[in-house]
Parts: C-alpha cells; structure tokens; sequence
C-alpha cells in the first residue's frame, strides 16, 4: 500500500515537471536555445550545399587600398556592367544603393561655364564653339550618364530599393511611388494583413532606375536576436506588394514579367519555381557555406584576372564586404556576412529548389511529441527502475535529437526539438532524484549511515562554520588516527570561536580512546578553568551592576593567564590579539584582518543578554543599517568603519585604531587644555558632523568620551551608529541615564532628532572643556532633564573670566532650547569658532 502511495507521489511531481515544460513549450519561452540548435543545424547543412549558379563580386579593403575610398566615381560601376554584359553574364544584381545624384564639383563648374558661354554666343561664333567644347568635356565627366547609358545597354541590371518596415502611422505615408518603381510591384498577388508592411521607401535615382531590368526591396529581417534566419520574400506598401531583391532578379533571371508572379497559400510560385513562404511572406535561408561559393574582388574582374567565362550565363552578384561599409549582417555562418551573400543564398535555393520549411504538420507534431514525453515522465519512469528508464530515456533523447538534425540537413525540415528534449531531460531528473532521495532516508534509517559518508558530511559541515552540526557526524566515526586529527581540528575551531565547553567535550571524546593525543589533557584542564571564569566573571559583573555581563562575558577567556595560546582567538576573520577595553555593551578587543594583514579595533556587543528575545532580529537589523551608514563616512576627523558582522551569538564593528585618548581626560578643572586648542578642536569636530549630517548620519551621543585626541594631535569622532542601538539595551538605564548632560532637549523628550541635537551636544562639551564644569546639573535625573528642557545655562565668563568674549554667543546659540535657533549646520558652528581665533 505504501509502495503504491509512493508511486502516485511520483506521478504527481512528473505531472507538475511535464505542465510547466509544456507551458515553456506553448509560450516559447525556450525559444533562444532553439534559435542556437537552429544554427548548429543550418552549419551543418550549409557544408553540404555547393553554389554554381551565382557569382559574387564583392569590394573588399584589399579593394579600397587600390581604387581609394568609397563611394568611388560611378563610371567605376559603368565599366564594370560593361564588363559583365560583354561576359554574358545573365543577370547584374547591383546591392550597392545609388539614391542620389553623383557628387561631382568638377562638372557642376564646366557645366556652369557652358551655359554661360551658350547664353552669350546667341547660337554662333567663338563662344559657341567653346560652350560645345566645354559640353563634349562635360559628357565625359558625367559619370551618372555612364552608369545610366551601361544600365540602359545591359537591360540586365536589377538594382535595389529599400523600406522602411513597420505599419503605416495614419494609415498610408503619402508618398507618391515613382512609374519606375510601380511596375515592378507582383500584380497578380493580393495583399495579406500577416505580410510585412511597410511605411516609407527610398528608391533608386531615376535616371538608374527608368532602364534597370528590375527593382527589389533589399531589407533583411533579423530576428530577435540580430540574427538573420528569415528573408522577406514581399512586402506590402499601401496594399501593393513588393518583391525581394532576391525575387527581382529570379524575375529577371527567368525572363519574366511583374504579372507573372502567383500566390498560392503557403507558397509563392514564379515561373516554374514554387516557393515555401510562411504567414510573414517570409522565407528561411538556406545559407551555403562561404567555401562552396563562387566570389572575386571588385579589381581582380576590373583587371581583367578573372576569365569571362566564369560569368557567362550566370547572376552575378556586386555588392560591399569592405570592413565599415555598413552592409554587415549575422547568419546562423557567422559574423560580417555581407547583405548580398544573403540574397545570393535566397537565389540559390530557389534555383535549386532547395528549402528551409516548417512542414504544416510540424507544430502538432511537436505537440504531441511532447505530450508522449509528458506520460513518460508522468507516469512510466515512476514505476520501472532508474536504471530502465534512464536507457528508455536516453534514446528517446538520441532518437528526437537525431531526427531533428537529420530532417533539417538532408531534408530542410525543421522541427523543434529543445522543449521536448527539456522535458525529457527535466522531468527525468526530477523525478528519479525524488526517488533517490526517498530511498536514502529509508537507507539511512534501516541501515545507518557509513563511517566514511559522515565523515564527509561533518568535513562539509565544519567547512561552512557549522561546527556542532560537524561533532554530531564526526561522533558516527570510528576513531582512528586520521580521525582523532579530524577531532582535534574541531577543537581548535570550537576555541576559536569561544566555545570553551564544546571543545573540551571532542578533546573528551577522543579521550575515550587515546588520553594522550598531542597536549589534549592539559588544554581540557585549561578550557574547563577559564569556561568557569568567564561565567562566574560574567554574572558576577552583572551583580555589581557595573557594566553588562556580555562585555565580561566576551572578554574573561583572553583576561586568563595561559588560556589566550591555547587557540587563536577570532572573531570572523579576524584573529584577535588582546583586550583593549570595555564599554557598557561589550569589549573593545586589538584585532588582526589576516587577509591583508591589517591591524584594527573591534568593538563587540552580544544581544542576547542585551536584549529581550522578541527585539533580537529587528535590532540586529538595525545594528547592521547603522553600521552600513557609519561605514560611508570618509573624513579626516572622523574614526573609520572597515567591517561588520556576526560571529555566533556576538555581533561585531572593526574599526580604525587609534593611538590617543579621549577628551575627557581634559574635562576637569586641573587637566584643561588651552582655550585656542579646545576651540579648534571642537571646530573639527564640528566640521566632522557637519558632513555626517549631510550623509544622512545623526551621531546622538557627543560628549568628550566618544571624541579621541590621537598622539599626532589629529581629532577623530568615534562611535557612530552605535548610540542608537546602546539607547535601547537592557544597561541603557543604568548607562545612557547616567550621562544625561550632554542630551538636547528634544532627544530627553523622545522626540525625533536631527543633526542640531549633535551640535547642542557638541556646545556642552565646548562648555565643559573650557570650564571643566558641565552648562547643566542636578541632584537627580529628573532635576537634571529639567534643567537642560528649561532653565538657562550659566554665563560661560561668569565661570571663567578670562576666556574672550565672542565665546558666549557662540554658546548661547549651540545650547538654544529651540532647535530652530540653534546653528543649523556644524559648518557654521566651525566658522564662528574659527573667525574667533583668527583662522577663518
């Protein structure tokens, strides 16, 4: 019963697999990859197809080195149409665009001359005979009238137009098409809304035009790829169809007429050739290989290299394949394939009645290959062995993978073949994993698991720091000496990640068997002591109340004389050195960043017995916020955040270290610092904040402890982003509330602050480092809040006289109630300071 139940769990999950894949199939979704086997195919097939039937001559850079830049002079074209037609040369398919009159200055001035020479000479003299001379020179230069009087001679030349596609945007461009234009449009074909349209053209210069043998369109249209697959074979203009350059020169080749063209459905008929359209009017090239064509440069046939038999009875093909020229196409052959490659490809297989088609079955065919698939995976691969089905599954794969190259090379057929393999394949894989997976719990809990599996797993496990997760697979393990090793390590992991208790427990478990591995009694003896400590220190710190038992806690096992060498501590990356001293929500340890071998300061703060269990996440979000926004700060005056991040239940900053102390060593009436000093430093500081501001960082915590004067004498402001994360803890009462002197009034009142309660904090600690007394006191804190919300401060000169008397006001405006009233920026603040010492 349960095998049954089983069973159809394994049907559904193929059903799910085979609804989405034919979902991917219906909508194209795997459309691009079926574009790249349709290219793999189309190389394939182009190796076998040989091109003798067309001729191409292309003007290449080899081309331009001999005859200059292009455009070149026309008569350059007239030769060679002359050359060609000499040749008997079929057909002289142009895909160079002449759409304008040759810029010629030289003649527009002898032409000029002539003129004015006929006008004066009222039919007779000297300046008759001059106004002659000068038309015969002019003929000669006129290079439009060579090109024209070649085309006229030829009555071979097919010469291109272009459109540009897209519906009309009022219904019709307005446009008048020229008569030599006109007649070339296929009469007998009636216009469909699936054809490709068009809103404007560009024709060729008429007096080209009037005697060429045909005109055709020479837009390609690439795919959604760039690639070009499909060719336009027509296109619609106001309800008139154009052809292609391609079919413009089969006409020609044929000698055929604009009314000979036929259009049945799906195929478009032209002399005795039948042509496979789709619902675009639009043909799939069958691309011959480069190697199996015919083709010369422009000046080797100018110089007469090339034997004029090679282009008698042939299309020869002119057109531009110098890099730049603008006519660079992408074919399923490649890159910088040139415009008249593609259309010489179109004329050949039509000529040789071969074609790239979607036979009309082809989309059921491909439905129902997928619905076969679909069962497959649905209902037969759940109910034979992996191994059957993956056989069955792997010809079904070769036999449609085969298939598919084979019609499209031998046949021109092309069939869609990527979403039935991806179902197949997917659904193949999805399922028989499911299965594998089943069938390894039930293995796991019949069997157990192997020695050398766990092993693995727990390696695997202590690879990405999930070290108990490892101890649990590693105790499956028998222990051999390569084990005890693979123990030991995890000890050492256990150490440095603090974990003093866990690793004793490994160093005991491989005691179970060898007491005298490596030093593991004397380090368990060691780790058990300092484990006691640092629990006994922590509680002990949080009974006296003097600091919070994390920032004993997370500091008592580097405090224990020969405890730090048992294991390197860490925290992250960094390997920490010693303790560098403890604020009220953790320990400030010297760290090392081993990847760069940097020296810095980390500042921890374990929010487990900061904060209750239900605020944890959200202020770990914050911690890390305010730490990202610290960590923008670049400024001389301010300490610089390098990292953040979590180590276990400890969350950490790396910071900067400073050598120096703080300002409030030179807070007290014995230790004050020169008035001059004290009101630049205070200048710097203000500076610092006035940029933090502008980044968006409020400090909320200025005082003199949090402001290091540094051995150089430089001044950095430390601890931003901390003060808000500090404010909420469990020891904010006892800390934050002893040192309510420095607070604005807005910030007492819980109200929302800004930069400006920075600056009231920052004139209270401008007052006390010139007084060494505090603008605001208290018996209590509730005295001391209404004080600093309501009472005045006393006059700064009142408490020391001696000190000039601009300082007042610039007190009186930092310590306004009103925020309003206050400076509004630091910079200020520091400008007024500044302008008071004479440096501003």
């Amino acid at each position: 019963m349960k095998k049954f139940q089983f069973a159809w769990l394994d049907v559904a999950i193929g059903a799910v697999v085979s609804v989405l894949m034919l979902a991917v199939f219906w909508f194209g979704w795997a459309d691009g990859l079926e574009n790249k086997l349709y290219d793999m195919r189309a190389k394939m097939r182009a190796k076998n197809n040989v091109s003798d039937k067309v001729v191409y001559i292309g003007i290449d850079d080899d081309d331009v080195a001999k005859l200059g830049r292009l455009p070149w002079p026309r008569n350059y074209m007239a030769e060679m149409i002359d050359q060609l037609t000499e040749a008997g040369a079929e057909t002289i398919t142009l895909d160079v665009f002449f759409n304008q009159p040759e810029v010629n200055p030289s003649l527009d001035t002898i032409k000029s001359l002539a003129q004015g020479y006929n006008e004066k000479s009222n039919g007779k003299g000297p300046f008759k005979e001059v106004a002659d001379t000068l038309t015969q020179e002019a003929t000669k230069l006129d290079n439009d009238e060579k090109l024209a009087g070649s085309i006229a001679f030829s009555q071979k030349v097919v010469l291109p137009m272009f459109f540009q596609l897209g519906p009309p945007a009022m219904g019709k461009s307005g446009k008048t098409i020229p008569d030599y234009v006109e007649k070339n449009f296929a009469a007998n074909i009636k216009a469909d809304p699936a054809i490709v349209t068009a809103n404007e053209f560009t024709p060729p210069f008429e007096k080209f035009g009037k005697d060429a043998r045909a005109i055709g369109t020479a837009n390609t249209l690439p795919g959604a790829d760039g690639v070009d697959r499909a060719y336009p074979l027509i296109v619609d203009y106001e309800g008139r169809l154009f052809p292609s350059l391609a079919l413009a020169t089969l006409r020609s080749f044929y000698k055929l007429e604009s009314n000979d063209y036929r259009y049945n459905t799906g195929e478009l008929v032209l002399g005795n050739a039948h042509i496979p359209l789709d619902a675009n009017g639009s043909l799939l090239v069958d691309y011959v290989a480069k190697d199996n064509t015919t083709a010369f440069r422009f000046t080797d046939v100018r110089d007469k290299k090339v034997a004029k038999d090679r282009f008698q009875g042939k299309i020869v093909l002119i057109g531009l394949s110098a890099t730049g020229s603008g006519d660079d196409h992408t074919t399923p052959l490649g890159t910088n394939i040139p415009g008249m490659f593609i259309h010489g490809n179109i004329i050949q297989g039509i000529l040789n009645n071969s074609y790239i088609i979607r036979p009309t079955w082809a989309s059921k065919f491909e439905l129902v290959l997928m619905l076969m698939f679909a069962l497959f995976v649905a209902l037969a691969i759940p109910h034979i062995s992996a191994g059957k089905s993956a056989i069955i599954a792997a010809v079904l794969l070769l036999v449609t993978v085969g298939s598919g190259f084979y019609l499209f090379t031998s046949s021109g057929y092309f069939i869609k073949i990527v979403s039935p393999c991806l179902l197949l394949v997917v659904g193949y894989t999805v399922v028989v994993s499911k299965r594998y997976l089943y069938q390894e719990q039930r293995t796991e809990l019949l069997e157990g698991e192997s020695a050398e599996t766990n092993k693995m797993l727990g390696l695997s496990f202590q690879g990405q720091g999930m070290l108990d997760m490892a101890f649990e697979k590693f105790r499956k393990v028998p222990i051999d000496d390569s084990m005890k090793e693979t123990l030991y390590n995890l000890a050492l992991d256990f150490e440095r990640k603090r974990q003093l208790n866990k690793a004793v427990s490994v160093y005991e478990h491989i005691m179970t068997v060898d007491k005298n591995f490596k030093d593991i009694s004397a380090k368990s003896e060691k780790l058990r002591v300092a484990s006691e400590t640092m629990v006994m220190g922590g509680t002990l710190a949080a009974r006296k109340g003097g600091g919070s038992s994390s920032a004993s806690s997370d500091a008592t096992i580097l405090d224990q004389p020969g405890v730090g060498d048992i294991a390197k501590q860490t925290l992250g990356r960094y390997e920490i050195t010693k303790v560098l001293g403890q604020g009220a929500m953790g320990t400030v340890y010297l760290g090392r960043d081993p990847k760069i071998n940097r020296t810095v300061a980390i500042k921890t703060l374990l929010f487990k017995e900061e904060f209750d269990e239900a605020d944890i996440k959200e202020m770990k979000e914050r911690f890390f916020r305010e730490a990202e926004s610290a960590g923008r700060l670049v400024h001389q005056n301010i300490v610089t955040i390098y990292d953040a991040g979590d180590d276990g239940e400890i969350s950490y900053i790396a910071m900067e270290l400073l050598t120096g102390t703080d300002l409030k060593e030179f807070a007290t009436k014995d230790k004050l610092l020169p008035a001059e000093e004290v009101m630049e430093t205070i200048a710097k500081v203000a500076d610092a904040l006035d940029y933090a501001h502008s980044e968006g960082v409020v400090h909320r915590d200025i005082k003199p402890a949090n402001i290091m004067r540094l051995a150089d004498l430089k001044i950095k402001v430390a601890d931003f982003g901390i003060a808000r994360i500090t404010s909420q803890s469990k020891t904010a009462t006892g800390t934050v509330m002893g040192t309510p002197s420095y607070m604005s009034p807005e910030q007492l009142a819980g109200a929302k602050v800004d930069g400006r309660a920075d600056l009231f904090s920052l004139g209270v600690t401008l007052y006390e480092m010139l007084t060494g007394e505090k603008p605001f006191t208290g018996e209590s804190v509730a005295t001391l809040m209404f004080c600093i919300a309501n009472k005045p401060h006393p006059e700064i000169r009142s408490v020391r006289a001696d000190l000039p008397e601009g300082v007042k006001a610039i007190i009186d405006k930092a310590l306004a109630k009103d925020p309003e009233q206050r400076y509004q920026r630091g910079s200020d603040m520091a400008k007024d300071l500044r302008k008071l010492l004479g440096t501003a």
